[in-house]
């Protein structure tokens, strides 16, 4: 319920911001614009048990800031186009596993590459996107002191081991967005990342005793509203036509 509230509030928030601009808005020009949004991560081991056998699935979210740059060409109603971004979020939880070990998960940061489809028609743009993507991940595992004889903790001895990565895989979405100036526009969108498995490798215990790697996924669906600046007029940029 959440999710599709706060989508439908982005879309809403374009739709009641945007005047009536002159028919048949030229999108094509180096553009560059800032973002901020919201996202949502979950998080799987690979090849492990589900839990409780295996460890925690803990589910991130949290607030995201950015900033993206791009360049369209339009031709007729077709807006072809490429655009990288970067996000700066804090998605975190905690969380313990079994009576004794507790896990910390953090996604920093995400950004992509992805190439753009659109169709224009007056002053709205409607696209899909898809590129690839990556992100920067931190694993952290602890074991307290004073642990009960026979489990993992008690084995292994106190200890708290962190590993941070760099996930990539693929990115897809879409959006709409309206000029509401010649050279400003508004933007509303959502944004799918699965990155691939990757392994942390937290090392060894004080004890000596090795923790080993630990195989995380991520997966995150965001949605975020956005301001874009086009460089040029109107005067300076016109659709290309195919007739």
């Amino acid at each position: 319920m959440l999710r599709s509230g706060i989508c439908g509030a982005a879309f809403a928030a374009i739709l009641a911001a945007s005047p009536a601009v002159a028919q048949d808005h030229n999108w094509s020009g180096l553009y560059l614009g800032a973002h901020g949004g919201y996202g949502w991560a979950d998080t799987d081991y690979p090849g492990t048990p589900a839990h409780p056998r295996g460890a925690p699935r803990p589910d991130l979210e949290g607030g995201l800031v950015g900033g993206q740059v791009g360049y369209n060409h339009q031709i007729n109603n077709i807006v072809l186009g490429v655009e990288a971004d970067y996000s700066f979020t804090h998605m975190a939880e905690t969380a313990r596993d079994g009576n004794f070990i507790t896990q910390d998960h953090e996604l920093s940061g995400f950004g992509s590459i992805r190439g753009r489809l659109g169709f224009a028609s007056g002053n709205w743009l409607i696209y899909g996107t898809a590129g690839w993507a990556w992100n920067r991940a931190d694993h952290n595992q602890t074991c307290p002191a004073g642990a009960l004889a026979g489990t993992h903790c008690a084995t292994a001895g106190q200890y708290n081991l962190s590993k941070s990565e760099t996930e990539t895989g693929w990115v897809y979405g879409a959006g709409v967005e309206t000029a509401i100036t010649e050279n400003w526009s508004l933007r509303a969108e959502y944004l799918r990342y699965d990155f691939d498995s990757e392994g942390y490798n937290l090392g060894t215990a004080p004890s000596g005793v090795v923790i080993g790697t630990k195989t995380l996924e991520h997966e995150v669906d965001v949605v975020r509203l956005g301001v874009n600046y086009r460089f040029g007029g109107r005067s300076d940029h016109h659709p290309v036509s195919l007739k």
